[in-house]
């Protein structure tokens, strides 16, 4: 069983060589590395170019991550399709546990998008806290379809999912510019009934530091996940429709405002907080319980 896992790249100089030994480190053997330069203006290159025995590297023209995994995807070799993104790193024995979890469900899992738990990391690779979100796993398709309309869950760079989902749900959106990870989720979950599956496990470790793009864009995310949301509903039967709007002004009406909003907040304050904010400060914030996860 092959992973191919895609490490879409721009500008991360300060990251990418940690990142790829964190999948060098692996246990599990029988995986491919691709790397996708997209027009990166820093060294980013030239440390790329120091696994080059070791990696496959492509190089395009800035257009985003959307197209940067797209190219990934149509040179992959693998059965499965791991995202990695290149300022996160993979836990030790991490691809080894998610090809145990899909071998535990045997013909289910290619209708699957596996995601895990993860562990918060400072720009320095300091620990900050760790994330382990609510597990939807028992619940009916409709009502976990519900919930990911409300918000997005599961994180790209724990994720995995078998290669043959991109040619039933078609590939990620290049003209959005951001949140095409939502909107792949809602695609393929809304639409063509796939099934986030929480690997209740802590397999990778995401950084948060001032130049995330999710941090960056915040200003007009809300929009964007509106504007996503709503164009797949529109994809849907008219009876669906009313279906999923009727069920989702009940579920937002019945959850508590410090649930809706605790992810935004979390982002914002990391937004606005000096780059030489204290590990002590981060700390004492990420382990608020209203805030977490």
């Amino acid at each position: 069983m092959r992973v191919s896992i895609i490490i879409p790249v721009y500008n991360t100089e300060n990251y990418i060589e940690n990142c790829i030994e964190s999948v060098l480190n692996q246990s599990y053997e029988d995986i491919e590395i691709l790397v996708v330069n997209d027009g990166s203006t820093d060294s980013t290159g030239s440390i790329l170019e120091k696994y080059r025995n070791r990696i496959q590297i492509f190089s395009k023209k800035n257009a985003g991550t959307a197209s940067a995994l797209n190219m990934g995807i149509k040179n992959m070799t693998g059965e499965w399709f791991k995202w990695l993104s290149a300022d996160d790193l993979l836990k030790p024995g991490a691809i080894e546990k998610l090809v145990l979890e899909i071998k535990k469900l045997g013909n289910d899992a290619q209708n699957c998008i596996f995601y895990s738990n993860y562990d918060l990391i400072d720009k320095n690779g300091h620990q900050i806290d760790v994330f382990e979100g609510p597990n939807y796993n028992s619940l009916e398709p409709f009502e976990r379809n519900v919930i990911l309309l409300d918000h997005y869950y599961g994180n790209g760079t724990t994720s995995i999912m078998h290669k043959s989902i991109f040619d039933e749900c078609g590939m990620f959106d290049e003209t959005l510019g951001y949140k095409d990870d939502y909107d792949f989720w809602l695609r393929c979950c809304v639409l063509f009934d796939y099934k986030l599956h929480l690997i209740d496990e802590n397999l990778a470790q995401y950084r948060i530091h001032e130049l995330q793009l999710t941090k960056t864009r915040y200003g007009d995310s809300l929009e964007q996940i509106n504007f996503i949301r709503s164009k797949i509903i529109k994809q849907l039967s008219p009876a669906l429709q009313t279906k999923y709007r009727d069920a989702l002004k009940k579920y937002q009406k019945q959850k508590p405002l410090k649930i809706k909003i605790r992810r935004q907040v979390r982002d914002v304050i990391f937004s606005i907080l000096p780059k030489n904010t204290s590990n002590r400060i981060l700390q004492t914030y990420m382990k608020r319980k209203d805030v977490k996860n």
